[in-house]
């Protein structure tokens, strides 16, 4: 081939490419404004949090299905795509996560994110990109900070969920208390609120004990703690540590002394129970931040997620809670662009406007130019501008002969 047919071939290819590309252009530009509307959600499928992850991941494809299915999607009918990865209950395996989601995958948001430490490691990605980060994590850090409107909490944050179980310590009869604190972020959050308010209502605190995750042995912990004989010993953990002292705790012969645990710890989804058995659950006494089960919202969310009746769902309502404001603030603003729907989350929840307990609904009212008031399944909540939630009710549980009780709702 000579040096001028070489030049004339190149040149083709050249322009041929450049034709081909211009004519490929708009085509992409379609798939982008008509296209999926991607949201992530980092999901605890393993780890720590591993008994809620599914259910959690369920109830988000639920509540795209439910939107894409009867409201006809978004913006005109573009569809909830939803895209789910694990997180590991764990900052560095979230963080690996986060980055597919948001370079790869270039979702609108994610949701999700049980542990406040994934969604303190995740937030600082986010908030560089512009884009919402919904939790359901409790620990105070989380929310705390300049967010730019990005950052909301769909659960109790950790200093209010402490005050709550002072107080049911206290009105069980318990005058000494004592605490034996996993460290991590969300339950170092209960801390000072439990013995506060324990103190304010007469209590004495003998002990605060911490522990690190994953230890090999719990019994000197417990020894130092249970010794002293307190009424009440309040233990803000995860299912695998609550196990593991809940054994120790049996077999030292403890039996007079109260325990007190989060739910995420104490019940997982029944994994708590089935991990220790009957005989050492027994009653230890849990408390959570529960949904409105008599509500429209959750009657809704538990028909279309296939949530069994009677069974308080209380993370993967929360996740349909997310997906649902997050399709009114897209639909409000007109955009899936994180940085125009952003500024829509506040309004569709807290209002002013027409209150609606069913996305579907609240989506047609938007369509209607009316302005709406979103009351959710996992709780009948407004935000604050900093975006944790109020008005959340808690459930303070007991267990008994292998199942577990619900004795009190709380404030």
């Amino acid at each position: 081939m000579s040096d001028i047919s070489s030049i004339q071939r190149r040149a083709w290819l050249r322009a041929a490419g450049a034709g081909v590309a211009a004519l490929a252009l708009p085509t992409l530009s379609l798939a982008q404004d008509n296209g999926p509307i991607r949201i992530g959600i980092l999901a605890p499928l393993s780890g720590g949090g591993g008994a809620y992850g599914a259910g959690m991941a369920n109830a988000a494809r639920k509540a795209a299905d439910y939107i894409n299915s009867q409201a006809g999607g978004l913006l005109g009918g573009r569809k909830i795509e939803i895209l789910v990865e694990d997180d590991e209950s764990n900052p560095t395996a979230g963080v690996a996560a986060a980055r597919k989601l948001l370079d790869v995958s270039k979702v609108s948001a994610i949701v999700g994110v049980w542990s406040s430490a994934v969604a303190m490691a995740v937030k600082p990605l986010t908030i560089e990109r512009g884009v919402p980060l919904f939790v359901t994590g409790s620990g105070d850090e989380v929310t705390q900070g300049d967010n730019k409107g990005l950052v909301w909490r769909f659960q109790a944050r950790g200093s209010d969920w402490g005050a709550v179980f002072a107080r049911a310590a206290a009105k069980d009869g318990a005058r000494k208390a004592s605490l034996l604190v996993l460290q991590t972020p969300f339950t170092l959050s209960m801390v000072d609120p439990f013995v506060n308010t324990f103190k304010k209502s007469g209590g004495q605190i003998l002990d605060v004990v911490y522990y690190n995750p994953n230890q090999p042995s719990y019994r000197a912990d417990v020894e130092k703690v249970f010794a002293r004989k307190p009424d009440a010993v309040f233990i803000p953990s995860y299912l695998p540590d609550l196990s593991a002292i809940s054994r120790e705790v049996y077999r030292s012969g403890f039996s007079d002394t109260r325990l007190y645990a989060n739910s995420s710890a104490a019940d997982a989804e029944g994994a708590f129970i089935k991990n220790v058995g009957k005989q050492v659950a027994e009653g230890i006494h849990h408390i959570q931040s529960i949904p409105p089960a008599s509500s429209t919202a959750y009657k809704t969310f538990t028909r279309e997620a296939g949530i069994p009746p009677g069974t308080l769902a209380i993370f993967p309502s929360n996740v349909w809670d997310e997906i649902s404001v997050l399709a009114l603030a897209i639909e409000r603003a007109g955009s899936a662009d994180p940085k125009v729907f952003a500024k829509s989350i506040l309004p569709v929840v807290n209002g002013p406007g027409k209150a609606v307990e069913n996305p579907v609904d609240g989506l047609k009212a938007i369509r209607a130019k009316q302005a709406i008031a979103y009351s959710g399944a996992g709780s009948q909540f407004q935000f604050t501008p900093t975006g944790d939630q109020l008005n959340r009710e808690y459930g303070h549980f007991v267990i008994r002969d292998g199942a577990n009780q619900l004795v009190d709702v709380l404030k």
